[in-house]
């Protein structure tokens, strides 16, 4: 039986990533980090890899998150943007979602 590889996503569902616009004229449409997940999801599970995957989305206002992912929180406090994703229990990215980049480092793991 293959180890399946398991990928945590940390953030807030509804809530857009990184800290804001930067620009001067007005914002479009952004994307939550739920929308990210789902998009993400959805690549991995059209990919040779969707057999070899855990994938689950983490909500950091969890009443357990503070107990179970002290090096998320730490991560945090270090100034990385969410969504953090942990691969295997490692952080590996931090302020989205890039499912091709994911893939090619996940692919490496199978």
């Amino acid at each position: 039986m293959i180890k399946k590889i398991k990928v945590e996503v940390f953030g807030i569902k509804n809530q857009a990533a990184g800290s804001g616009c930067s620009c001067s004229g007005g914002c479009g449409p952004t994307v939550t980090m739920g929308e990210m997940y789902d998009t993400f999801v959805d690549f991995m599970s059209k990919s040779t890899l969707k057999d070899n995957l855990d994938i689950k989305f983490i909500d950091v206002f969890m009443d357990d998150f503070v107990d179970n992912y002290q090096y998320v929180i730490d991560a945090m406090n270090k100034g990385l943007g969410l969504p953090l994703t942990a691969v295997n229990g490692d952080l590996k990215f931090y302020g989205g979602l890039a499912g091709e980049m994911m893939f090619d480092q996940l692919n490496d793991l199978a």
